[in-house]
C-alpha cells in the first residue's frame, strides 16, 4: 500500500501560485548568467554581483530562494556553485534550457501574459495590442531578439530531428523541400541521413541569410506567395500552428501546386488530444492565442484544413517528443 500523501486541491494550487516568484528568479538568473559564471567553480557573492552590476544584498535574496529549491547551492563559506539542477542553464550545456529562457524571459513574453485578459476578453492577440504589429514584423526590426527566437527554433532541432527521422522514412525522397525551415537544422540531421536527396531551405530573406546548409539549395521568399517547385516532400515544422486557418490553408495550397507527383506534404505539430487529457500543447496554445491569431489544432483540425487546401490526410505519427508527423497527399 502506497504511503504517499496527495496534496489537497488548496495545497497544489497554493503552489503553483507561488510558482511564479520561482519562476521569475529563474528566468532573471539566466538574464544575468549566473550558471555560466558559476560553469568552472563556485564564486563569492560579490563577485557575482560585480560580474553581473547588480545590488549584491538583493541578489543573495534571489539566489537563497533559488537554492532552497535545488537550483545552485550556498556553501558553508558563502559562495554560490553550479547543481544538477542550475546546469541546464548554462549555455554550453548538452541539455541547455538557456535561449528557451532567455526568451520566456524576455519584455514581449512577460507583457503578453499580463495581458491574458485582453486576448480572452477581444479574442485579439495581445502582441498586436501591445507593440502594433504582428509579432513576425517585430522580428524584421528587433534583430537580438530575432537571433534568440531563430536560436530557439533551432535550438531543439538535434533532439526534435532524431525523433523525426526514427518516426518517418526520408530515403523514399528525391528532394526534400524544407519550408520555413529557418537556418536548417532539421532538413542538414535529414540529409545527412538521406544520401539519396537534395534539399530546398525556404524561409524569409532575413532568415536565409544566416543559413549555410551543404546538398541544399538556400532559397528566400514568402510562403504566401509561392514555395520553391518540384519537390516530392515538402516538410513543414512548426509553421501552420503560427496561422490562422485562412493562412494556413494559403501555403498548404502552394505546397499542393508546387510537389512533384506524388508528392507528400509533412506537417510538424504537436497534435491535441481530446477532453481532459493532460498536454503541455493545451498551454502552448495559449501563447499562439497571445502571440498570433491562430491555435494549436486536433488530428481533425487538420484533416480538415488539409482537405480544405487539396490535400489527404494520410496518416498521423506519434514521435517520441511532444509533436507528430501528419503525413498528407494530394485528394
Amino acid at each position: 500500500m502506497s504511503t504517499e500523501i496527495e496534496p489537497s486541491p488548496a495545497a497544489y494550487l497554493s503552489q503553483r501560485i507561488a510558482d511564479l516568484g520561482f519562476t521569475q528568479c529563474l528566468l532573471l538568473a539566466v538574464q544575468l548568467g549566473i550558471a555560466d559564471l558559476l560553469e568552472d567553480e563556485p564564486l563569492a557573492l560579490q563577485v557575482l554581483a560585480t560580474a553581473t552590476n547588480t545590488h549584491a544584498p538583493s541578489l543573495y535574496r534571489v539566489l537563497r530562494a533559488l537554492a532552497s529549491r535545488g537550483v545552485f547551492q550556498e556553501e558553508p563559506d558563502g559562495r554560490f556553485a553550479l547543481t544538477p539542477l542550475a546546469d541546464p542553464l548554462r549555455k554550453r550545456s548538452p541539455q541547455s534550457l538557456h535561449t528557451w529562457a532567455l526568451f520566456a524571459g524576455g519584455e514581449s513574453e512577460r507583457l503578453c501574459w499580463a495581458n491574458l485578459e485582453y486576448s480572452v476578453r477581444t479574442g485579439k492577440p495581445a502582441f498586436e495590442h501591445l507593440y502594433g504589429k504582428g509579432w513576425f514584423d517585430y522580428l524584421e526590426e528587433q534583430p537580438e531578439q530575432a537571433k534568440i527566437f531563430n536560436d530557439l527554433m533551432t535550438g531543439g532541432s538535434a533532439a526534435d530531428g532524431a525523433a523525426i527521422l526514427a518516426a518517418h522514412d526520408f530515403s523514399v525522397y528525391r528532394k526534400i523541400v524544407d519550408v520555413g525551415g529557418g537556418h536548417g537544422a532539421l532538413l542538414g540531421q535529414i540529409l545527412a541521413q538521406s544520401p539519396q536527396a537534395t534539399g530546398v531551405l525556404f524561409d524569409a530573406p532575413s532568415v536565409i541569410a544566416g543559413a549555410h546548409l551543404e546538398r541544399a539549395e538556400c532559397v528566400g521568399g514568402d510562403f504566401f506567395a509561392a514555395v520553391p517547385e518540384g519537390g516530392d516532400a515538402y516538410v513543414l515544422k512548426y509553421i501552420i500552428h503560427d496561422w490562422d486557418d485562412a493562412r494556413a490553408r494559403q501555403i498548404l495550397q502552394n505546397c499542393r501546386r508546387a510537389m512533384a507527383p506524388g508528392g507528400k506534404v509533412l506537417l510538424v505539430e504537436i497534435v491535441l488530444p481530446p477532453g481532459n487529457t493532460p498536454s503541455q500543447g493545451k498551454f502552448l496554445d495559449l501563447t499562439m492565442m497571445l502571440y498570433f491569431h491562430s491555435r494549436e489544432r486536433t488530428e481533425e483540425e487538420y484533416r480538415v484544413l488539409l482537405a480544405e487546401a487539396g490535400l489527404r490526410l494520410v496518416r498521423t505519427t506519434p514521435t517520441t517528443g511532444n509533436f507528430s508527423i501528419l503525413e498528407a497527399e494530394a485528394a
